[in-house]
């Protein structure tokens, strides 16, 4: 019988020919959720989904055997040492230009604290500050409940990708529903039918396209889970690295430590599978003018000891739950703030933004990197 190509997901293990099964299914657009693939063949099997890209059905298998094959069925690919097929993956599944990696950036009116993007462009220049081909990164926002609402109306079906809701008007008092978009998705889409060849061709090349890329959430921490709990297992185990911002201490509400604390539950919860190896962090640091931290008194690594059991820093817990960083990068996202003279609550939130990008790094980072 002729060679037929499967469509099933592997991860491989230390050898080649050791390989366990952990998805299969018919493939749809990069980074869209992965559970409209569970919907959509869930009467076949009821089995979940990795879905990479939307490819045309595999032709009916020839009567007569390839001359290509090798008796034992083996594909010519295959047989290739591995460091020249990861050379090909990279060719099909990483970009090959800075400005595929350019966003269409939109105002996003579903928070007042976070309806721009930090560090949209270089300074001077209409370029990413990320557009890196040595580090990919791959932007992941809320999209705007209007446009999604305009995007999906009542008579259309909605997208099969997980939905929430987020505080969307002037004084974040309501919520409305929407969901998350990749908005600077890369140009790869017509190569990825390399996932489709076979069972350890689809391991390794997805291996590889999750793993190379940094996924960024900004201060848009509510689309963590859903994107990530649309993803299976073994896509989720092969992301790296995450970068996402800390919304300013001094106006953050309720519902923001809620959304901060689950998405770091879900990132350290050894049921995800996820084991990351980088984190960017961004902490969005009130400065009052120019030189308005030129006299402050910043904190050490040491105080930060005593500073994580006080009341409203407990966000810091959710952070030292993360183990095993290879790397770790911390930044303050620097934005105007009234002065200190105006409460004592001010002059401390100014007082710990001075010290992000010191102490608080050194203390993130002796407990958190791996030595």
């Amino acid at each position: 019988m002729a060679y037929k190509p499967s469509a099933s997901a592997v991860r491989s293990s230390e050898h080649i020919n050791t390989i366990t099964n952990v998805s299969s299914g018919l493939m749809r657009p990069l980074y869209t959720s992965c559970s409209e693939h569970y919907h959509a063949q869930q009467t076949n099997n009821g089995s979940r989904f990795l879905c990479l890209n939307e490819l045309p059905r595999m032709p009916s298998p020839s009567p007569t055997r390839s001359p290509a094959r090798r008796a034992d069925g083996e594909s010519p690919f295959l047989r290739l040492p591995t460091e020249i097929r990861l050379q090909i993956y990279s060719l099909l599944v990483l970009p090959r230009n800075p400005k595929d990696l350019l966003p269409s950036f939109e105002k996003v009116h579903s928070s007042t604290q976070d309806y721009y993007d930090y560090d949209k462009k270089q300074h001077g220049t209409d370029h990413s500050a990320i557009a890196s081909l040595t580090r990919p990164t791959l932007l992941i926002r809320t999209i705007d409940p209007d446009r999604y609402k305009k995007r999906f109306p009542e008579l259309r079906p909605e997208p099969e990708r997980n939905k929430y809701s987020v505080r969307c008007d002037r004084f974040r008092s309501a919520c409305r529903k929407t969901t998350y978009h990749c908005v600077n998705n890369p140009r790869i889409e017509d190569q990825l039918a390399i996932l489709r060849a076979n069972k350890q061709t689809h391991a390794e090349a997805a291996e590889l396209l999750y793993g190379s890329y940094t996924f960024d959430f900004d201060t848009h921490v509510e689309a963590i889970i859903p994107f990530l709990s649309d993803l299976t297992p073994f896509a989720r185990s092969c992301i790296k690295s995450i970068r996402f911002v800390k919304r300013a201490l001094a106006y953050e509400k309720e519902f923001d430590r809620c959304e901060w604390s689950s998405a770091l539950r879900y990132l350290t919860s050894s049921s995800s599978s996820i084991a990351l190896r980088r984190l960017d962090l961004g902490i969005v640091a009130g400065r009052p003018g120019e030189h308005g931290w030129d006299r402050i008194a910043t904190y050490s690594a040491t105080d930060f000891t005593l500073l994580r059991q006080l009341e409203k820093m407990e966000w810091m817990q959710y952070l030292l739950e993360i183990q095993g960083l290879q790397e770790l990068q911390v930044s303050a996202v620097v934005e105007h703030c009234p002065p200190g003279t105006n409460s004592m609550a001010m002059a401390e939130y100014i007082r710990f933004s001075a010290s992000v990008e010191g102490g608080f790094r050194d203390y993130l980072t002796k407990q958190l990197v791996a030595v």
